[in-house]
């Protein structure tokens, strides 16, 4: 019925001029009616066709007589097919064509798991993806957040006020970081700083679940996570959002962009800030000893920092000509970190980052393509003494990262990928020198890689991939990848394969050399004669599309060789060591379903084994929820209501302490050391938000951050860090 009444309106939006027509009419959102950009109408099995203009309007010339079926497709959105009948009776106004978005994001194009365009449909490496628009309904500000709450198996726990992300048994050291495939200098204790995300400059995430060190290196064993940015669409586009909340959390920003015949640039700036807030014990923390006895230690206070930073990012692409394109952008970052308490008021750490790249995209011929660049990100610390108004750099890393990549496609679906790579790695840190005077080390490393798409037949393609990494210390490493997908039908997708991992210890983990003053104080050693790690990681996923709803299965076992971790070689001493091999099962299994043009759900569940035993720190089972629902009975005004949620489960850590015993002989006490476990509960945390569009583009958002009003019963390095219940309330203008 629809495509029938759709027809009438394009029979009565035409008019005819003797054989051939001139066809009118505008594309627009099925939800807000408001015209759709860069919307593809074409007429198959003809050279005739259009692009919808900024208001949504498109027109296609000179049209014959016929029957035809008119192509209508934007990303984002759902194709139409609809049949037209040539000529169309004149004298009737332009047509409307009414587009909804894509309930699921298989047709979206993605580049991570292959560095060359695919519709994640069709990518041979498990790949997911998080769209703008997705973003936007989650309502998150911060990149940790969203992280956290959509993907089950990932967790942030604090690591001395600092968020320490775990992702399916991995830990941040483990997984790549990469913005617009570049990547990310950052902190010491193995993560990226996540306020460095703008998140409203996000056009989509793609996630790599598994190895993908024979594209990527180092780094990469546990996965990929690719953050692609936004650029300009329109010849003029701007946006403000502001944002408040518990905490006094502030978060303003203002965008202003261009598109135009030459190329595009755009200009994003940012602040955001929060207050630093205090998580108190509820209950002692207690460590259970294997004779029986216990240890319950007072109750105490844990500041989780606050912070205060801006950004600006301003980006240029110019088209040279129609063959060269050629793209720069910067960045500048600066954030103040008040670590709360007594502490900030004496004493805040300072950041600065500096980046930098340029891109150029040379097109040999349809079939072939060339591309080089070259990045460098720089992250530096300072200690600010407020009473001296005086500061001292303690931290400094940079990273240099040049890359030449040519992709070549053939015959039926086949394409090659090859590509060289140098990357420089330096770090400066007080903690490389035990009297805490500044020392810098670097690494080198360069690369050539190739991955080969293979379409053996419709329904099934190879992947090979090979890479060699040679690092300035761990010399020469060869890295394999080989990977399947299957569809023995339309709706089901079958991937499967090997791909070989290394890992190059870090320079932290090389050479520290600290005295850590808390915790009674201890030493934490470096080792120079370590081993690089190797790993043999097998994967499995399944995905069945059924219509409106897909579910996706994932599992993966990584073999570990000579493993990087910390030893305590006695009370008062750490040592990075290579300590044995071990062995990580990763599950994921995840359902998204678009019930109608309302309602949408989507769910996961992961579980995660390690055979680490009493070493482990893993939470095995997590949980994820989400629900999004937009009411339809208020007229014009449709609010869209989320609930989402996620659980983990519960986990015992292990360690070893100093208790008092009686020897049974003598009845003298004394100090032995004796192993003992931590239990901490599993938690759950809710999230309820609440966005409604408002005339002059405007739109309103609220929202209840951990619903329930968890807090842990004692903070501890293994914790969640999250203050209880919390509120905020934004207004968002975009033109």
């Amino acid at each position: 019925m629809r495509i029938i009444l759709l027809t009438m309106f394009l029979m009565a939006g035409v008019t005819l001029y003797a054989q051939h027509q001139r066809i009118e009419g505008r594309i627009v959102d099925c939800r807000s009616q408001k015209g759709i950009h860069l919307v593809s109408v074409g007429i198959l099995g003809t050279t005739k066709g259009a692009i919808s203009d900024e208001s949504g309007k498109f027109v296609i010339e000179g049209v014959p007589e016929g029957e035809y079926t008119f192509a209508v497709s934007s990303i984002g959105y759902e194709d139409k097919r609809i049949p037209v009948s040539i000529p169309i009776r004149s004298g009737n106004p332009a047509i409307t064509i009414s587009l909804c978005e894509q309930a699921i994001d298989l047709d979206q194009v993605v580049v991570t798991a292959t560095r060359t365009e695919r519709l994640l449909k069709n990518v041979p490496i498990q790949t997911q993806m998080i769209s703008a628009k997705a973003i936007e309904r989650m309502q998150v500000i911060n990149f940790r957040d969203l992280l956290e709450y959509e993907l089950p198996g990932v967790e942030f726990t604090n690591n001395g006020g600092y968020a320490n992300i775990n992702m399916l048994g991995f830990g941040g050291k483990y997984v790549l970081f990469l913005v617009d495939g570049e990547r990310m200098a950052g902190e010491t204790f193995d993560n990226i700083d996540y306020n460095r995300v703008d998140m409203d400059n996000v056009q989509q995430i793609e996630i790599v679940k598994g190895a993908a060190s024979s594209l990527y290196g180092s780094n990469a064993v546990g996965g990929v996570i690719n953050i692609i940015t936004q650029k300009p669409q329109k010849t003029f586009e701007t946006g403000a959002n502001m944002r408040l909340g518990s905490n006094n959390e502030r978060n303003y920003r203002y965008s202003v962009g261009s598109r135009r015949k030459w190329g595009y640039a755009n200009l994003t700036a940012s602040f955001k800030s929060m207050d630093p807030y205090l998580l108190k014990d509820r209950k002692p923390l207690t460590q259970w000893f294997a004779n029986g006895d216990k240890v319950e230690y007072p109750l105490s206070e844990t500041y989780i920092a606050g912070y205060k930073d801006y950004s600006i990012n301003p980006r240029i692409g110019i088209d040279i000509s129609e063959k060269l394109h050629i793209e720069t952008k910067g960045g500048y970052y600066y954030k103040e970190r008040n670590p709360g308490g007594l502490d900030g008021t004496k004493v805040t750490d300072r950041y600065y980052n500096y980046s930098g790249g340029l891109k150029a995209d040379y097109k040999i011929s349809d079939d072939q393509h060339l591309q080089i660049s070259g990045n460098f990100d720089r992250y530096d610390k300072y200690k600010y003494y407020k009473l001296l108004t005086e500061k001292e750099k303690t931290y400094e890393n940079s990273q240099q990262r040049f890359n030449g990549m040519y992709t070549l496609s053939f015959g039926a679906g086949h394409s090659l990928v090859a590509g060289v790579e140098y990357f420089s790695d330096n770090l400066m840190t007080f903690m490389f020198e035990n009297d805490g005077s500044e020392a810098k080390r670097d690494a080198q490393t360069y690369a050539i890689y190739t991955q080969q798409e293979w379409l053996l037949a419709e329904n099934f393609t190879l992947v090979t991939g090979l890479r060699y990494d040679y690092h300035s210390q761990f010399k020469g490493h060869l890295t394999p990848r080989l990977t399947a997908m299957f569809k023995p039908t339309s709706r089901f997708t079958l991937r499967g394969g090997y791909s070989g991992g290394f890992r190059s210890p870090t320079l932290k983990e090389l050479y520290t050399d600290w005295f850590h003053p808390d915790g009674g104080g201890f030493q934490i050693i470096g080792n120079k004669d370590m081993k690089a790690e190797k790993s043999n990681n097998f994967n499995l996923s399944t995905e069945i599309s059924l219509g409106k709803t897909v579910i996706t299965g994932i599992a993966q076992y990584s073999l570990i060789e000579n493993m990087v971790s910390t030893l305590w070689l006695n009370q008062d001493t750490v040592l990075y060591a290579n300590i044995g091999d071990a062995k990580v099962l990763s599950t994921e299994l995840s359902v998204t379903s678009q019930i109608n043009n309302n309602l949408s759900l989507r769910g996961g569940y992961s579980y995660v084994h390690d055979n680490l035993g009493k070493r482990s720190i893993i939470r095995p089972h997590s949980f994820t929820a989400r629900i999004d629902y937009i009411i339809s009975v208020f007229g014009k005004y449709s609010p869209t209501v989320s609930f989402s949620g996620k659980y983990f489960s519960g986990m015992d850590i292990y360690g070893t302490g100093d208790i008092t015993d009686t020897d049974n002989e003598t009845g003298i006490e004394q100090e032995v050391s004796e192993e003992y476990k931590v239990e901490y509960d599993g938690y759950t945390i809710c999230r309820l938000s609440f966005a409604q569009a408002f005339p002059f583009n405007l739109t309103l958002n609220a929202g209840i951050n951990n619903l329930f009003d968890y807090k842990t019963k004692f903070s501890s390095f293994y914790s969640s860090i999250s203050p209880g219940r919390t509120y905020y309330i934004g207004l968002k203008w975009k033109l």
